[in-house]
């Protein structure tokens, strides 16, 4: 696929100990801005914008607050899942049944971005972050702290990530799945030595 790298590097930037009781809420202006939380789970539209073609589906996107963010992508069908952790970065392709395997070097090579799992943890939860100039990051919202629609943008590449929240829960954990079957490849970025 000729923006398999983008859709991949976008895919990412697009993906704790005892809970308390589960809040859920249909729109995401209505949290108090001192709200605190364990855990979050998005569920809304994705839309990626890459030299012109639009590409659009459904995701869901898990945070456990410094522990893993995980995200699916369904197109229809299901195109693939990341599992993002501190220290690594599980990338399952449905799609062309390959996966990745491995730490965010990769990453920081393929698009010329210091970038770890704090950032994209900090993007995905509207924490306060100063991000590489290179990314360019805008909320829409209504009054309250929280953020409806994520827009995430690379200066120099012609590519956007577009998420729109439409049901966010709070402090209750999906089943999330990250199992490479036996049948799929690993992906390659380079020739390692």
């Amino acid at each position: 696929m000729k923006y398999f790298k983008l859709i991949f590097c976008f895919f990412i930037l697009v993906f704790a100990a005892h809970f308390s009781m589960a809040q859920t809420t249909d729109s995401i202006s209505t949290i108090d801005s001192t709200f605190s939380y364990a855990s979050i789970h998005y569920k809304g539209a994705a839309t990626i914008e890459i030299d012109e073609q639009i590409f659009s589906g459904q995701f869901n996107l898990v945070n456990i607050i410094d522990s893993f963010l995980y995200m699916q992508l369904n197109v229809g069908i299901e195109a693939g899942r990341i599992l993002l952790t501190p220290d690594n970065i599980l990338f399952i392709n449905k799609l062309q049944k390959n996966y990745y395997d491995g730490d965010y070097t990769f990453l920081e090579q393929l698009i010329d971005v210091d970038i770890d799992f704090y950032t994209l943890q900090a993007i995905f939860n509207n924490f306060p972050i100063t991000l590489p100039e290179e990314l360019l990051l805008s909320y829409e919202r209504n009054e309250l702290s929280f953020f409806n629609t994520l827009i995430l943008e690379h200066e120099y590449y012609p590519i956007k990530l577009k998420l729109e929240i439409k049901k966010v829960t709070f402090n209750e954990i999906p089943k999330v799945s990250a199992t490479v079957p036996k049948n799929f490849t690993a992906i390659r970025f380079w020739e390692e030595d």
